[in-house]
């Protein structure tokens, strides 16, 4: 089940998403024909233009412990978490296009879709279609190179892939993103619509110094009503804990607030986020102003010494990364009103901590290693047994290029 906040974008953080600036075409390459050739990806050039081909693949298993003597027997698992191809263009005249669909465990899901073009000579890129949303560094970041096989407990109620209108770009050391979409994850004819702002402030152009910080803010509002019965919000190990009863609607205002900062010195890399949510919620007759806040810290650290951002490690042959992550997140009493959410389901806290130990053998491949345990505010009905802690061991194969 999809959690309710998880409801749309994407943003062009040059330093923090997947890749989206694609190869130039070569120069002199129209006059001899067509070329291929591998730049982070296969590129197939005709001088006028270049498509890339990419690709991500991330198959894994794991196995959960409840923590009370009385807990739900474990459960196990293996999955396929995204088998996604990435098809991406560049066209003379600035013009651009990327598409993304993505076969899981659940089908087939199209990600990103969208057609754009560079605008202020070059240094921002308008784009119309399905993608992220300007907010957050968790969210907008590559998948290619996050610690965990999870994000935190606070992405769920970050926006991801949504149908909408997107800017994003650099001026300086100034990275910028605003949008305007549907804010539902998909196609909707009603007058709801989601604005999202981001701002990020880098100290070193595209991270190239050995040492190296980032602090941003962003923030969505708009008025959402759609039903979420059946959804949940889940823990840091993405099993459900709060689950919202048939009938429950995000039924007004929704405003999102988050604090980012990112700091890079040599083989240590530290990111955060505080993130707060305020949502107008109804259901089983009552109506009540919901709200959200929580953090994480996420501490990663190459043990042989390579260089660590955002791309990953520099010199990524036969490494090895120690990850730590912390987060906690608090609900307000009042999604505890009858009728809001299935009974027994209440927690007005979830805190977390997570341990990873990845091996890298090349600059395709990632294997993670990730231990996570929960502990809830409240005791939670999970399986029909209650449960006031719960871990999960996960191991996560990634293929990428």
């Amino acid at each position: 089940m999809l959690s309710i906040f998880t409801l749309p974008l994407l943003c062009l953080g040059l330093e923090t998403e997947s890749p989206e600036v694609l190869p130039a075409p070569e120069e002199g390459v129209g006059m001899h024909g067509p070329s291929i050739r591998y730049d982070d990806g296969l590129v197939f050039d005709w001088g006028s233009g270049a498509i890339v081909l990419e690709g991500l693949f991330e198959v894994g298993a794991f196995v959960t412990e409840g923590g009370a003597p009385d807990a739900r027997d474990p459960d196990t698992d293996a999955y396929i978490k995204r088998m996604r191809p990435e098809l991406a263009g560049s066209i003379n005249g600035g013009w651009r296009f990327r598409f993304e669909p993505n076969f899981d465990n659940s089908g087939v899901e199209l990600e990103e879709a969208w057609v754009g073009r560079e605008v202020l000579d070059g240094d921002a890129l308008l784009r119309l279609g399905r993608m992220k949303a300007p907010f957050g560094l968790e969210e907008a970041r590559s998948r290619r190179h996050i610690h965990f096989p999870r994000f935190s407990v606070l992405n769920q109620f970050s926006p991801a892939e949504d149908h909408g209108l997107f800017v994003t770009g650099y001026s300086g050391r100034f990275e910028y993103g605003y949008a305007i979409y549907n804010g539902t994850g998909g196609s909707e004819q009603d007058s709801g619509k989601d604005i999202a702002l981001r701002g990020m402030w880098h100290s070193a152009p595209q991270q190239k110094s050995d040492s190296s910080w980032q602090l941003g803010t962003s923030l969505t509002f708009g008025k959402q009503g759609h039903t979420v019965g059946g959804d949940v919000i889940k823990n840091a190990s993405g099993q459900g804990v709060l689950e919202f009863a048939p009938g429950t609607d995000l039924d007004g205002d929704r405003l999102r607030v988050n604090l980012e900062a990112a700091w890079f010195s040599g083989p240590l890399m530290v990111q955060a986020e505080l993130l707060s949510v305020q949502q107008e919620m109804t259901g089983g007759g009552a109506s009540e102003d919901i709200s959200l806040h929580g953090f994480y810290v996420d501490i990663a650290h190459s043990l042989d010494g390579n260089k660590l951002d955002f791309h990953g490690l520099e010199a990524p042959d036969d490494s090895w990364l120690l990850a730590l992550r912390l987060s906690s997140l608090r609900i307000s009493d009042e999604l505890d009103t009858p009728g809001l959410l299935t009974a027994g389901t209440f927690s007005d806290s979830i805190d977390s901590v997570s341990l990873g130990l990845n091996y890298i053998p090349n600059s395709h491949m990632i294997i993670r290693n990730a231990w996570t345990h929960s502990w809830y505010g409240d005791t939670v009905t999970l399986g029909g047994a209650p449960v006031d802690d719960e871990g999960m061991f996960t191991v996560e194969m990634q293929l990428h290029f």
